[in-house]
């Protein structure tokens, strides 16, 4: 088994927690292709742009990551993002805006390893918890 698959979870949770996005980068190929229902982005430093917009978004924000299936090569978990939503969320195409309320996003991500690095997450998750309810927005 390949002890990056292994260890990914752990040390990916401990970086983004410690807000060490080096520590997260050093953890993906060149490469590495990142999916979600908004699009797709290919290498670090589209990664180091959505970890950096995370982390300012949610300034408090903590992942709990749990592995369900881990192979030579693959990695399946699933994963529960919570923080207070308190800036412009930043992605390609699209700005979502605060609403200064807690949130907890519940996901699930599958990877792909090269060698002892990540090359390809496709992550699956309701965009829709991001905002704010109709009937919580305040006149």
């Amino acid at each position: 088994m390949n002890m990056a698959s292994c260890q990914y979870s752990d040390l990916a949770a401990s970086a983004f927690n410690r807000r060490d996005v080096d520590a997260l980068l050093a953890l993906v190929h060149e490469d590495f292709v990142y999916l979600d229902g908004m699009g797709i982005q290919s290498g670090r430093e589209a990664m180091r742009r959505r970890e950096l917009a995370l982390v300012e978004a949610f300034p408090d924000a903590q992942v709990i990551l749990t592995p369900f299936v881990i192979t030579e090569d693959r990695l399946a978990l699933t994963g529960l993002l919570s923080g207070t939503f308190s800036a412009p969320l930043v992605l390609p195409g699209r700005v979502i805006a605060p609403h200064g309320r807690q949130i907890s996003l519940h996901y699930a991500a599958h990877f792909t390893f090269k060698g002892r690095l990540a090359i390809r997450e496709e992550a699956f998750f309701d965009s829709a918890a991001l905002l704010l309810p109709l009937d919580q927005e305040e006149a």
